[in-house]
């Protein structure tokens, strides 16, 4: 019986480690292409566990968010909205500001967005802190979405930024146009979990083992 428990602490021990390496590994972040297409909203995260601003509370930005203003509809030479998208959404631009600061309580695994006309001018920044993780340009996004960056309105796509390890993490994400505005939607975020949360999964992966071992010897 003891050389069982002992086994199983081990094995935690090991679940447990390879959960801290996950996180720890040499990696960037990744951007992947595709969400889910929701009736007037255009693309949404189809990420499990993502939470979204779609900004259709009202035409106040979100608390967090400084910088930029929600739109509705389209106005000739200043803001257009994402293909298929008659609700809300978030601008960035000559119209209202250069750039716009969203940040986060804490840190983040993930942020998607929706995003229309796609422009060369177009920047996404992720910092922890006052730290850079990374740069995204509009040339760079467009190419990866198979998408022109010529600022056609009736192109649109939902990017995916991942963090593949724990120094990818970032608390604050820049969108930043340096001409014509950049326009998104549907922002959605992936919460790092708190330290209390791998304390959970380790107590309830001792009592999984520990439950497994006596009803194997029982």
């Amino acid at each position: 019986m003891i050389n069982n428990i002992k086994k199983t602490t081990l094995g935690v021990a090991l679940a447990v480690a390879t959960l801290f390496a996950a996180t720890s590994a040499s990696a960037a972040l990744t951007v992947t292409i595709g969400g889910t297409a929701v009736a007037n909203e255009g693309l949404k995260s189809s990420v499990a566990g993502a939470i979204t601003t779609d900004f259709n509370a009202n035409l106040l930005n979100p608390a967090n968010y400084t910088g930029g203003a929600v739109k509705n509809g389209s106005q000739s030479g200043d803001w257009a909205s994402p293909p298929s998208d008659t609700s809300n959404y978030f601008s960035v631009g000559p119209s209202t500001t250069a750039s716009a600061t969203i940040a986060f309580s804490g840190l983040q695994s993930y942020f998607g967005y929706y995003g229309g006309s796609p422009d060369d001018y177009n920047f996404v920044d992720f910092y922890n802190g006052q730290n850079k993780i990374a740069t995204f340009d509009g040339i760079t996004l467009a190419n990866l979405a198979s998408v022109t960056h010529d600022g056609d309105q009736s192109v649109g796509s939902y990017w995916n930024f991942t963090a593949g390890n724990s120094g990818d993490y970032f608390n604050s994400v820049v969108l930043r146009s340096a001409s014509n505005a950049f326009e998104t939607d549907n922002h959605a975020v992936l919460a790092v979990p708190e330290p209390e949360t791998y304390a959970m999964m380790l107590a309830g992966l001792g009592l999984m083992g520990f439950v497994a071992r006596r009803r194997k010897n029982g």
